[in-house]
């Protein structure tokens, strides 16, 4: 290539520069001491050590010599999100290979695909062939900001860096615009080739506006919203769960048809309507479907969740007998979104486990009560808080009372060993079990760690919950097993890290049986009045019998708890688990399985309970005790320690809370730790005034009713969530709190935009139901807050509207780089790098050169007449 003359020199630590003040102090004793050398010789002598501490200072200094490059390279970010079409793709991947054909030798390229995410296809290299595309990035959405961040920093140092982005523009995540200024500051110019919009045929159904509220018996107007890119007869359905409440055909015009429809009423809750369109000219199915929320009012409703069968019913007729309506449920039936647990005025949890309640839902109940407003009442049990490990769960976030303390009473000494199967399926793929050879157990990836790795954290936090007395023992097995660590007391987990991080998941063979013998021995030898082992595996393997084993055990004192680990674990699992004595407990999520250790470990060590008889203590004036002067006895509670805020109404022994309830975010949640059957509570079941108290325990979290001073009013319109409310009166304060399917929340604040109307556009989220609390203060006062639901049917990536060509145009402005035209102009010369050489080696050499010159030049003295 060819190079501008123009030379440079520039500094890696140009602080080491201050250095040369030294030369001051050197000149000056030369100068002021007495001169015993001949003049030529002095001043040649000064010379040589000058330059050789000047050459030091400056290779300490990291000196460069830098010189221009016009040597280019390209990063290609290829858009593979699903508004870009087979056709597209293929036009934008013969651009970069027509380009990779017409580059310098010098020139360097790399490819960057992208769609939600970004992937490294090809780093910077010199080479001009291209190989096959192998990364399949995620294609719901469109993350153009990503994807130059990944391609800025692909760049090699010394060489132009231009960027060129082969995309419609339709972004709909990410900050492209932002990523562009980071461009910009690194001398990247981003230039573009606009891929058009699609030509193919396509409808879609945009949007459903239906009112927020409705009364039961009604007739629910809907507003179809449809979408088509040429004129033709559609068919329209329109859906209650899956019964069809109405359809018809409608005549499309190219570009928007609304299309309106009337349906009855349900029953009182959330009512979801889906709106489903078939044309005949239509590629994209995914966008042929949306839905509307609409809340049914009526009387209050409370759900009753039980852990147990029938462990709900002296509640339910309690509030029954106060005219409170319910629904009892077990926890697999339990609502599956927030949309349909908002039906619900309020939620009673009755000794459930937290390893019972489906994936997802202590989020959901957290922003249930949190962010809705709604109520919660936790009714304890030999099943429930520390027992139940609800210790660091979100569930544990909306009680008044900690969870994860232990009880001051006495309790035997205990000994647990940890069996952690580290065959090569507790890596991210299962290998073993029937046509296993190829299945993926896709929840593992999403965590991106294996399956023994999380068994560890999972040991780690169930010592932590040990006392020093109780003995902890650690068994792993493959083909064998080993025994990592016998039962000892007082173990930190700083030496249980030690023993585990080395273990890799390395075994051929699963020999499940061999485990259980290592664990039976080290633990026959205990002194401990409880001997427990925890297994986890997924339970594929052959050897020793294992149930044979665990029968063994059993008979010997030894009972054993099994933790199926992943979705595909075998069914014999359960078969051991009741051999053992202990208990079975499934994980189909993997990020469960510490949480399950811990259960079984507090479970195993039972100090989370208080079984003695006593009589509550009074403790703060609470309106749930109002009218009640006197109480039964009552025969143990879930031991729990209060929080900051919490109104402790009653407490068990040891000053710990029986009743307690506080306000969480918007709603109320109450902790009554003792239970709701004939175990602790038998005497209060048959006690006169136990309706009245369940009724105002239970009535105390329900929301107030509302009096229409806020009406919420939210749809998914024109690719964007639009968010509005009408409130009553003066000027307000209005919020609105976004609640995710995933339990997450945000807030966003509502502008005005007329007299008692504010309103506020969000991107459009994730697909997913949400709900919507908006809640506004009027003069220091707040009013009560109003509950909308909306459903996100896809993402905004299946819309219409997805070219946008003024986004490329912009990010070419901001960045200097420019539409182009033929593949050629990917490689156009650029100006502004430069390349370096280093020269400190050389100036270290020129000074130990010099230093001997000086040496000989002082020292070594030769007279003329000898020189001759």
């Amino acid at each position: 290539m060819d190079f501008s003359s123009t030379i440079w020199v520039s500094f890696v630590q140009p602080g080491a520069l201050w250095l040369l003040v030294i030369l001051i102090p050197l000149w000056l004793l030369a100068w002021k001491l007495p001169k015993r050398l001949a003049r030529v010789r002095f001043w040649s002598s000064l010379g040589l050590r000058t330059a050789a501490l000047v050459a030091l200072i400056l290779a300490l200094a990291g000196m460069q010599l830098k010189r221009p490059v016009s040597d280019v390279a390209t990063i290609f970010l290829l858009d593979r999100s699903e508004s870009i079409t087979p056709e597209q793709q293929a036009r934008a991947e013969q651009f970069v290979r027509d380009a990779l054909l017409a580059k310098h030798p010098d020139d360097a390229a790399g490819v960057v695909l992208f769609g939600q995410n970004a992937l490294v296809e090809r780093p910077a290299e010199l080479a001009s062939a291209l190989a096959p595309f192998g990364g399949v990035p995620l294609g719901a959405r469109t993350n153009i900001g990503q994807a130059i961040e990944m391609g800025i920093s692909l760049f090699p140092e010394d060489m132009n860096k231009r960027i060129v982005l082969l995309s419609d523009g339709g972004q709909n995540e990410g900050d492209a615009e932002t990523a562009s200024q980071l461009a910009r500051a690194r001398g990247v110019a981003i230039s573009t080739v606009d891929l058009g919009a699609s030509s193919v045929g396509e409808a879609l159904v945009a949007g459903v506006t239906a009112p927020t509220t409705a009364r039961a018996g009604q007739r629910i107007p809907l507003q179809v919203v449809v979408e088509s890119t040429a004129a033709q007869l559609a068919h329209l359905r329109i859906l209650d769960g899956d019964q069809v409440v109405a359809e018809q055909d409608a005549q499309l015009a190219a570009g928007t048809t609304v299309i309106r429809v009337e349906v009855a009423a349900g029953a009182v809750g959330t009512q979801r309507l889906r709106a489903e369109l078939t044309a005949p000219q239509d590629t994209q199915p995914k966008n042929n479907a949306a839905e509307a929320l609409v809340q049914l009012a009526g009387p209050p409703k409370v759900l009753i969740v039980e852990g147990s069968l029938d462990e709900g019913k002296p509640i339910q007729a309690a509030l029954a007998a106060s005219g409170i309506a319910t629904d009892r449920a077990d926890p697999s039936h339990f609502p599956a979104d927030l949309a349909s647990l908002s039906s619900y005025a309020g939620l009673v949890l009755v000794n459930v486990p937290a390893s019972a309640l489906p994936a997802g839902s202590q989020q959901q109940i957290a922003s249930y009560v949190r962010d809705l407003g709604r109520g919660l009442v936790v009714v304890g049990g030999d099943q429930a808080y520390g027992i139940g490990g609800y210790a660091g769960t979100p569930l544990a976030d909306a009680l008044p009372v900690e969870t994860d303390v232990r009880s001051q009473i006495e309790h035997p000494k205990v000994a647990i060993v940890y069996i952690l199967d580290k065959s090569r399926s507790m890596q991210n793929c299962h290998c073993k079990g029937p046509n296993r050879e190829t299945d993926t157990d896709r929840s593992y990836f999403k965590t991106g760690r294996m399956k023994l790795d999380i068994g560890k954290d999972a040991v780690l936090q169930s010592v932590a919950v040990l006392s020093p007395n109780d003995s902890v023992g650690i068994v792993t097995f493959d083909g064998e097993a080993k025994v990592r660590m016998e039962p000892q007391s007082g173990v930190t987990a700083e030496k249980v890290l030690q023993i585990l991080s080395p273990i890799q998941p390395d075994g051929i063979d699963t020999n499940i049986g061999s485990g259980l013998q290592q664990a039976q021995d080290i633990l026959r030898a205990s002194d401990a009045k409880i001997k427990h082992a925890v297994l986890m595996t997924d339970g594929w393997g052959e050897g020793i019998d294992p149930v044979q084993v665990a029968t063994s055990m059993r008979a010997e004192g030894i009972t054993l708890s099994v933790v199926a680990d992943g979705q595909g674990s075998s069914p014999a699992l359960q078969q051991l688990a009741d051999a053992g004595g202990g208990r079975y407990l499934p994980a189909t999520d993997p990020e469960d399985i510490p949480r399950l250790f811990v259960g079984e470990t507090n479970q195993t060590i039972g100090n989370y309970m208080v079984e003695t008889p006593f009589v509550p203590k009074l403790g703060a004036q609470s309106p749930i005790l109002s009218g009640i002067t006197s109480m039964p006895q009552l025969y143990g509670y879930d031991a729990t320690t209060p929080k900051q805020t919490a109104t402790v109404a009653l407490y068990g022994l040891n000053d710990e809370p029986l009743l307690a309830h506080w306000q969480y975010g918007l709603g109320r949640a109450v902790a009554w730790t003792s239970d709701a059957k004939g175990q602790w509570a038998k005497d209060w079941l048959g006690w006169a005034g136990f309706p009245a108290f369940a009724a105002q325990m239970v009535g105390w979290t329900l929301p107030a009713t509302l009096g229409g001073a806020v009406t919420p009013d939210v749809r998914v319109e024109s690719g964007a969530l639009q968010i509005g409310a009408t409130v009553a009166g003066d000027p307000a304060t209005v919020i609105a709190t976004l609640s995710g399917p995933d339990g997450s929340s945000q807030q966003v604040a509502l502008a005005q935009s007329s007299p008692g109307r504010y309103e506020a556009t969000q991107p459009l989220p994730q697909q997913g139901t949400y709900m919507i609390t908006i809640s506004a203060e009027q003069g220091g006062r707040a009013l009560a807050p109003a509950t909308a639901g909306v459903a996100v049917p896809y993402s905004a990536e299946y819309g219409l509207a997805q070219h946008n060509p003024a986004l490329l145009s912009a990010l070419a402005t901001t960045t200097g780089g420019a539409a182009l035209e033929a593949p050629a102009q990917a490689f156009a010369p650029r100006q502004g790098a430069a390349r370096a050489m280093e020269i400190s080696r050389w100036l270290v050499l020129l000074a130990l050169c010099v230093l001997p010159l000086d040496v000989m030049l002082r020292r070594l003295l030769v007279s003329r007449p000898r020189f001759r």
